[in-house]
Order: structure tokens, then C-alpha cells, then sequence
């Protein structure tokens, strides 16, 4: 298994638990720092010093007592080249006097001449015994040897000594150490903790909205801490500015804000926001009144009824292309009841997901446009198609049948017989009763999605589409003859007779143009004509000549 995480833990934690036991102050902590730290290397300085002068006290004592047998050598030379104990005992006794000797032993060439022991020393082979010896030469002669000289010294009693004099040390280290220490805490805590100290202070009651600065302490003004005070007035000063301005924009943002919602509320159109899902996210008064109130959950597609794919394309179209989209949407009643409802829809991307929308009721303006393109393209005495309505709607059901020419489509071309004999008889008033009852017979003899029209006079035209049985469009034909025959009351007890001559024309693939339909058309109503009136004739299908 891996430590190290371990160890980092461990290591980080004890952090974490210095930091606890800190207090917080800084003044504290700094003053306990600096003399935490001063603790440490004065100890480590006391330690090393007084392991070297302990070391040092050892090789004194050591020197000390070359230095004894140094000082007696001439006189244990004549002591051993005499053989005099007593002189050697003498020797002995001034030697025993230091009090760092334990021992002396001086040996001639005879054996000892005397051997002196302190009381109470170890014994002199133990391990805690110093030995010193040195030879001793013959007076009269350099180069011969008479005895032999040994001082020994107890270890514990140099060490003891050695000990004394360091621990002197020691304590003056450490009264020098304490002083260091204390003077570097004042320093420092008057130099720079105090003024930070008092400057933390300052900062924990200052108010910012009040503008009071901060007081660059004494004796700072020129340092870094002054420059730091500077600066931090500097910032309180430029926030002061930062949160006025901020206030004051705050005021004329809710200002605004209801002034825009005041709007919106009264707004005649309709504003709303739509995400990329159709549902709603706000609405106005004037989009609850122009679309009902929206279901819960609030879904625009469910207001559309069946315009929600048309509303989805609106939507993907506007967020695709980031730009405003409007389409104007036909609303069918619920359960169709009621009018038909036209809304203008435009939708602004405002983010990647959300729209805002903008709803206006169109309907009048829609029924107006309805009307004037009535008036446009219908007869204002019959109300059936006028000329260029017919041209608009045979062209449309000319088109569909050339994508489905199994379809079919036929065209009747019908003209009144007899109707300058209504109008030279009974008045143009008759007249125009006749046209109206024949535009009565003619919607009546067709369905409501086939066309008729009344180009001008007392000619009409039928566009019967999906019917391409000749039997049944003579059928027709027949019946339009039949009930135009009857009598038509005019007023006054007065009736007008009128009868139909009609001509048939069937599309083919050989036709060009409607105008080729309604050609064949008028050529076999002519000949419908004629051939005694009243009547209905057919024109052939041309065959498709084969390409070449």
C-alpha cells in the first residue's frame, strides 16, 4: 500500500490543528511566533554551544594536568634516580592538592617509590577513570630512563566541573536569547502589527456608504503600510462612487421596469415568452383575451389547435436563423362554434431556447380583405365569380388536374335563351330577377366546391372538377335545361321564360391552357344554339398526338 496520501493527510492535518490552537490575533500570533522561533534556535544554539564547550572544558582539564606532570618532572627525576620514597611522597602529596587528581603513582627502576589515592574515586581501571603517564629521565643523563610518573583523574568529576561552567553559559545564552526575542517582538509589534492591528479595526466597523476613510497611523505615513492605507481609501473611495451609481441605475431600472409593465398590461397586442417547446413562460391581459386562457401547463400549441405544426416551423425557423419570424394564423372555433378567429404571430429569438412573442387579432382586417377581394372577384348582382374570379379559380382546378389528370375536369359554358325578350318585355329590373334566379338554379345543380360564374350578360360558366363521365355532366346539363324552362315570377303576377343552350368541354392532356377549354367550350354552346336551343353539346376529346 501507498503512504505518501497518508503522510500528506497527516501532515495537512496537523497544519490544520496549529492553525486551530493559534489565536487569532495577529498580534498574538506574530509575538508567539517570534518567540517560538527564538525558543528553537536559542535552544539549538545552547545545545551546540554547550556540547562544544563541554568538549572544550574536557581538553582543559586534560591540558591541565600535562601541565602538573609538566611542573614535576625534574623533581621525580631525582626522586627515582635516588630511589627517595620520601621526596616521591612529597611529590605525591603536592600533586593530590589539585583537586581535578584522584591519583598518583610513581614507579623507579626498583618498583614503587609511592602511590596515592583520593578517597572515594573509582576504582582506576573503570571506564570513568583518565590515566595520563609520562617517563621519566635520568637527571644526568637526557637519554636514560629512571621511572615512570601516572597521574589519573576521575571522569565524572571533570565532567561534573565541565558541566558547572557550561551550564553558566547555557543561562547566559538564554537571558541573551529571551532579550533578542523580546526586542525583535516589540519591534515588530510596534512597527507592524500594531498599525495593521489598528487598521483591521478600522476596517471591521468602517461603513462604506458613509465615505469615512481610514486614518493612516503615526509614524506610517511614508512606508508601506501609510501607501497600503492610501490605496485601500483609493478602493472605499471608487466603491462609494460604484455602489451609488449601482443604487441610483436600480431606482431607474424598477422605474423603468414598471413603466414597461404598465405598458404591457395596457398593450392592445398580445406579449408572451416561448420557449423551443411551445410552452409559455408570461402573458399579458390583452394574450389572455386574444387566444382564451392558456391550459395548464401552459402550452401555445394547445392554443393553436390545429395551426401547432405550423407554430413549431415558426418557431425552429426563428431560432435557427436568430432573426424575427411572423406568419398570420387561421384559428377554427372550438367544437366549431362560433366565427372564425385571425392572429398575426411574430416571434424574436432572446436567448437559444426562449422567444419573445408579439400576437395581434387580424380578423377584421382579415374579413375586410376577405370582402374587397370578393368585390374584386364577384358579381355584385348574382354573387357568383365575375371574370377574373373565374380566370383565378379555373386556373387553380387547371393546375391540380394537370398534377392528377385522373382527376378529370370539365368546363360548361351557358347562355340564356330568350332573355333580350325578358328585358325588352318587362325592364332590366326583370332582367336582373331572371339572372339572380338562374345563378340560384345553376348553384343549385352543382357542388359547393365546383365554381360558378357569371363573366358578364346572361352568360355563365360551370368548372365541375373530379368528373370525367360524359353521361353525368349531360346529366346535369339536362337538369340545368329542365328547371330553367319553368315559369319565373317577376312581380305583378307577371312570369318570364327563359330557356339554356349549354356547351361541354372536357380537359384533356392536349390543352395548353384553361383558355383552350373555355374555347371548346363557347364552340359547342354555339352549336347548342344552333341546332334549335335548349340543348347541351359536347365537345370531343382531341386524342394526344404521339411524339414523332
Amino acid at each position: 500500500m501507498n503512504s505518501k496520501p497518508a503522510n500528506r493527510r497527516g501532515a495537512f492535518n496537523l497544519r490544520l490543528l496549529a492553525l486551530a490552537l493559534l489565536p487569532g490575533s495577529i498580534v498574538a500570533r506574530t509575538t508567539l511566533s517570534i518567540i517560538l522561533l527564538a525558543t528553537i534556535v536559542g535552544a539549538a544554539v545552547a545545545g551546540g554551544g554547550a556540547w562544544l564547550i563541554h568538549r572544550s572544558e574536557q581538553g582543559r582539564m586534560e591540558s591541565s594536568l600535562d601541565e602538573l606532570l609538566a611542573t614535576v618532572e625534574n623533581t621525580v627525576s631525582i626522586a627515582c634516580f635516588v630511589k627517595d620514597e620520601a621526596l616521591a611522597r612529597e611529590i605525591d602529596n603536592g600533586l593530590m592538592k589539585n583537586r581535578i587528581v584522584s591519583g598518583v603513582r610513581i614507579v623507579g627502576e626498583t618498583g614503587a617509590l609511592d602511590d596515592q589515592s583520593r578517597p572515594g574515586t573509582a576504582q582506576r581501571s573503570s571506564v570513568r577513570t583518565l590515566a595520563i603517564s609520562r617517563k621519566v629521565h635520568s637527571p644526568f643523563k637526557k637519554s636514560e630512563i629512571v621511572g615512570e610518573i601516572w597521574l589519573y583523574a576521575d571522569q565524572a568529576d571533570i565532567e561534573a566541573q565541565a558541566w558547572v561552567y557550561t551550564r553558566f553559559v547555557i543561562l547566559v545564552l538564554a537571558f541573551e536569547v529571551a532579550l533578542v526575542a523580546l526586542g525583535v517582538a516589540w519591534v515588530v509589534f510596534t512597527l507592524v502589527t500594531r498599525p495593521i492591528k489598528g487598521i483591521s479595526d478600522e476596517l471591521h466597523r468602517l461603513e462604506v456608504r458613509t465615505g469615512v476613510r481610514l486614518h493612516v497611523p503615526e509614524g506610517n505615513r511614508q512606508d508601506e503600510i501609510g501607501r497600503l492605507v492610501s490605496d485601500v481609501n483609493h478602493l472605499i473611495a471608487e466603491l462609494t462612487t460604484l455602489l451609488d451609481t449601482e443604487h441610483r441605475l436600480h431606482l431607474e431600472r424598477e422605474a423603468s421596469e414598471r413603466k414597461l409593465a404598465l405598458i404591457i398590461e395596457k398593450v392592445d397586442a398580445g406579449i408572451f415568452q416561448v420557449d423551443r417547446n411551445g410552452l409559455l413562460h408570461s402573458w399579458n391581459p390583452a394574450f389572455v383575451s386574444t387566444l382564451g386562457k392558456p391550459p395548464d401547463p401552459p402550452s401555445l400549441r394547445a392554443l393553436m389547435g390545429g395551426q401547432a405544426a405550423r407554430l413549431d416551423n415558426l418557431i425552429s425557423s426563428g431560432l435557427t436563423s436568430g432573426a424575427t419570424c411572423e406568419a398570420d394564423f387561421e384559428l377554427q372555433p372550438q367544437q366549431h362554434e362560433g366565427p372564425v378567429k385571425w392572429v398575426q404571430l411574430s416571434l424574436t429569438p432572446v436567448t437559444d431556447r426562449m422567444l419573445q412573442g408579439v400576437l395581434n387579432d387580424i380578423t377584421e382586417r382579415k374579413h375586410a380583405e376577405q370582402a374587397a377581394q370578393q368585390l374584386a372577384e364577384r358579381d355584385a348582382l348574382t354573387g357568383l365569380l365575375n371574370r377574373r374570379g373565374l380566370d383565378l379559380g379555373l386556373a387553380a382546378a387547371f393546375e391540380r388536374f394537370r398534377q392528377e389528370p385522373e382527376q378529370g375536369l370539365a368546363v360548361m359554358q351557358i347562355d340564356l335563351d330568350y332573355f333580350k325578350q325578358v328585358n325588352d318585355t318587362y325592364g332590366h329590373d326583370a332582367g336582373d330577377m331572371v339572372l339572380r334566379h338562374a345563378a340560384a338554379v345553376l348553384e343549385g345543380a352543382v357542388r359547393h366546391t365546383d365554381l360558378v360564374a357569371r363573366p358578364g350578360g346572361d352568360e355563365f360558366t360551370l368548372v365541375v372538377a373530379g368528373v370525367s363521365n360524359v353521361e353525368k355532366l349531360q346529366a346535369i346539363a339536362q337538369h340545368i335545361i329542365d328547371t330553367l324552362n319553368r315559369p319565373i315570377e317577376i312581380g305583378g303576377g307577371a312570369h318570364a321564360h327563359v330557356g339554356a343552350s349549354i356547351g361541354i368541354a372536357l380537359a384533356d392532356a392536349a390543352d395548353d391552357a384553361p383558355a383552350a377549354m373555355l374555347h371548346r367550350a363557347d364552340e359547342r354552346m354555339y352549336a347548342a344554339k344552333q341546332a334549335g336551343r335548349n340543348r347541351a353539346c359536347v365537345a370531343a376529346v382531341r386524342p394526344v398526338a404521339a411524339p414523332g
